[in-house]
């Protein structure tokens, strides 16, 4: 995507942005499974152009919710236009899963349960069991769904600014995160409760939580 801008705005900054700046974050960070690259990347590239918190804060949520891979990819494939071979080519109807996480391991690891691992039909009948070739493919579908929710944001976002304030839109986070925020765990309102969770006050967030980190 910053390919992109740089071809349509020859002009500005975005042409002296390295392409490669952001192949750090393949497999959550040089393979640590931590923060995913599509949300990381793509929260790097919304600050890039300038859009304020709350679309950011959409973004973030829209992916933790997000039953990823759409089959957006092999449509746009199939449809013509691309030149790509071997492992590069996007197949059809891959099991999808809510990461219900930004962390790579819990988003990749909740596809790969849907999947049914190397022995699930999928992963059989198009990569003759190998996990590994079947998660590349869902993960290259992933970014093509990322790229997509980030052109729709920023063009909602520059059709009417006065919509995305800098502040959080109501509603955006999960609601397990505002009781976090109100509760004495992750700061806000509440006093800190070391009975909760041995967690301090200013350790504040806004990932989901219930389904992320804790259980």
């Amino acid at each position: 995507m910053i390919g992109q801008l740089a071809a349509n705005y020859p002009s500005t900054l975005y042409n002296q942005i390295p392409r490669g700046i952001f192949n750090y974050g393949g497999g959550g960070v040089n393979a640590w499974r931590s923060i995913c690259g599509g949300p990381n990347a793509g929260s790097a590239l919304l600050a890039a152009v300038g859009a304020p918190t709350s679309v950011k804060d959409a973004y973030m949520a829209w992916y933790e919710g997000f039953a990823f891979p759409s089959n957006a990819a092999y449509t746009a494939y199939a449809a013509g236009g691309w030149t790509l071979t071997g492992k590069q080519i996007p197949k059809n109807n891959a099991p999808q899963a809510v990461p219900k996480s930004l962390l790579c391991h819990s988003s990749h690891g909740r596809w790969t349960e849907a999947a049914g691992g190397s022995e699930g039909a999928w992963v059989q009948t198009q990569f003759a069991g190998s996990l590994g070739d079947a998660g590349s493919d869902r993960c290259g579908k992933l970014v093509f769904d990322c790229v997509t929710k980030l052109a729709e944001l920023i063009n909602a976002w520059k059709a009417t600014p006065a919509d995305w304030p800098s502040t959080t839109i109501p509603g955006t986070l999960d609601p397990s995160v505002a009781t976090c925020l109100t509760g004495g765990c992750h700061g806000g309102a509440g006093a800190y409760d070391p009975e909760i969770i041995d967690c301090a006050p200013e350790v504040a967030g806004k990932m989901k939580c219930d389904e992320s980190c804790h259980q």
